[in-house]
């Protein structure tokens, strides 16, 4: 595992062209953007290039864990064949350093072949630390395709808001804009009991993928009043639904549902050709909790999409300790610092 030298400058060139021609689905968080954002905290990360591949760059981070040491974590790669797996496990036990363990997160559609794998080369079942289940709508379709491709429910709710008078579309990511967003993201938290990330994370991350061109943010409007929000970050051809937040003193008014297919035409018009709504529960498993965010985010796409598992290499005794106490610590760090430690 070579480390390369990281040059936080430049975003345009070296790093993220690399990422984006070698990934098969390029997260933001191989992205020098979420270098940047991670590397101002208690992460520390380092621009490699892994055994998979004569060129295969990889943002590693590294953390120390209390207790334990230092874990090792590749979030969100992609571009992986089971043919890479042996290759990639001997390149990172050679090079791991003082961590006692390696955890991956392959985003890449679950292949029960490169899960076999994963097991073969002595890599361990462990807790995800991103979701593993998501509604993906193909926006390179085109417009036509994608609101044909949508649930009855969908379509109606959006005829529905439009008219109710509600309307959506980009806005500047400025002070008064990042102060409503908040307003909206602490209300639905408040609403819904969902975690959230602090207001200082979230306007660095804004931020950041806004001035790397990046990030965009997202508004609905009735009646003048801001009632939805939405920031959508993008990388390569690809988008993510990051954060959101919406009032419900008027739920009939379908504000969230018009202001998802206003980013989605947007998105189709820019070029942007996949779009990911992020976390659903498992559809096999209806007593999940997220049941409503399910049913909203489903009737958008048809296919709930499976994320491969995670893994984890133990270098060390004590990472079997950590694989069975991993969620318990994380819950521990959340109600002792009021935040996610990943």
């Amino acid at each position: 595992m070579q480390t390369v030298q990281s040059a936080h400058t430049d975003v345009t060139i070296g790093w993220d062209d690399r990422i984006l021609s070698t990934h098969t689905l390029p997260h933001f968080m191989q992205s020098s953007t979420w270098e940047r954002i991670r590397s101002d905290g208690p992460w520390q990360v380092k621009r490699c290039v892994l055994g998979a591949d004569p060129d295969f760059p990889v943002l590693v981070f590294e953390r120390n864990a209390e207790g334990f040491g230092t874990l090792q974590h590749l979030p969100r790669v992609s571009g992986l064949a089971p043919a890479d797996i042996p290759a990639l496990t001997e390149c990172i036990r050679a090079e791991r350093g003082n961590a006692f363990a390696t955890k991956i997160e392959v985003h890449q559609p679950r292949d029960d072949a490169l899960v076999a794998a994963f097991e073969s080369s002595v890599w361990l079942p462990t807790r995800a630390s991103q979701y593993r289940h998501a509604v993906v709508v193909e926006t390179g379709s085109g417009e036509d395709e994608v609101l044909a491709a949508m649930k009855k429910r969908a379509r109606a709710e959006i005829r529905v808001a439009e008219r109710n008078g509600v309307t959506a579309g980009r806005v500047e990511l400025t002070e008064e804009n990042r102060r409503r967003m908040l307003h909206l993201v602490r209300k639905t938290e408040e609403r819904t009991g969902a975690f959230f990330r602090g207001a200082c994370y979230l306007e660095r991350v804004w931020t950041a993928f806004s001035e790397h061109e990046r990030g965009q943010l997202y508004f609905a409007w009735h009646d003048g009043r801001v009632v939805a929000g939405a920031f959508v970050a993008r990388y390569g051809r690809n988008a993510w639904y990051k954060d959101g937040g919406s009032l419900r003193d008027r739920p009939q008014l379908m504000a969230s549902r018009l202001l998802q297919w206003e980013i989605i035409r947007d998105l189709a018009a820019s070029g942007i050709e996949r779009y990911d709504l992020g976390h659903v529960p498992p559809p096999a498993e209806p007593d999940a909790p997220g049941q409503g965010v399910l049913t909203f985010k489903s009737a958008f796409a048809r296919d709930v999409l499976e994320y491969m598992p995670a893994f984890l290499l133990p270098h060390e005794e004590r990472a079997e300790a950590w694989r069975r106490g991993e969620s318990e610590f994380i819950a521990a760090h959340r109600a002792r610092m009021g935040d996610y430690w990943y």
